[in-house]
């Protein structure tokens, strides 16, 4: 049986701004399986990225419990929240976050520069494991080309090689197609599929339903609450796509 990786109960996030008070989240409890592949999905102010950014150790619950794997989050010192995102935990963008003076080999090699390792024993082995990376996702042969020499797709393939190097446990996705057209973002959720069938954990937040309907499983926040949590098959957005592509299959 697969063990949960995450687990979040009464979760709240509440921001102040001036006089405002925001809620954000206002009692979450979620549980994902290491291996899963999930969308969380959401109008604008739902919380969803508020949600993510507590996933991803980039901000501390106002209130509530958030155990990733088997660690109570609010218990890590600063420095180990810096490790568990540097290490645990893989971040893709929408906007791909690529330097624009370094090479695609380069850009997917800055994780470990912040990692332990010292000498031209660790600068040869990072080098080796930032190929391999960008050999996983299909682009071996652009490793010397810089950012603006590549694609929108070939862009966001360095984005999620750079994201897998450490091998982290989860990988999260923040509208990671949301600057791609139709053809170049089906090869993307393609690619996450693939990781997700090598064992990957993958946590998706995105809008489209087409999108979603690549996920195992779709989580639905409203005004910082879960509405519903359903596998793909059986939300009543992302199941007829679901249905639709087996029908077409």
């Amino acid at each position: 049986m697969p063990e949960p990786i995450i687990e979040i109960r009464g979760v709240k996030k509440i921001y102040r701004v001036g006089v405002e008070t925001i809620h954000a989240l206002r009692g979450v409890d979620l549980c994902i399986d290491a291996g899963e592949m999930v969308a969380i999905m959401g109008a604008s102010g739902s919380g969803k990225s508020t949600l993510m950014n507590t996933l991803g150790c980039l901000d501390r619950p106002t209130e509530g419990s958030y155990v990733l794997g088997g660690r109570e989050v609010s218990n890590l010192t600063p420095a180990e929240l810096a490790q568990v995102r540097n290490q645990e935990i893989g971040f893709v963008f929408q906007s791909f976050e690529l330097l624009p003076r370094l090479t695609a080999l380069e850009n997917v090699e800055l994780p470990l520069l912040y990692a332990r390792g010292k000498g031209w024993g660790w600068a040869k082995r990072r080098r080796e494991l930032a190929r391999e990376a960008l050999d996983r996702v299909g682009l071996s042969q652009r490793m010397d080309h810089r950012p603006n020499q590549l694609s929108g797709g070939q862009k966001q393939r360095v984005a999620i090689a750079r994201a897998i190097l450490s091998r982290p446990r989860i990988l999260m996705a923040d509208e990671p197609t949301g600057n791609l057209d139709t053809v170049t973002t089906d090869e993307i959720l393609a690619l996450f599929t693939r990781l997700h069938e090598e064992g990957q954990t993958v946590i998706m937040v995105t809008h489209e339903n087409d999108v979603a309907a690549h996920c195992r499983r779709v989580v639905r926040l409203r005004d910082g609450l879960v509405l519903s949590d359903l596998p793909a098959g059986d939300d009543p957005a992302v199941g007829p796509i679901l249905h639709a592509r087996k029908a077409a299959a």
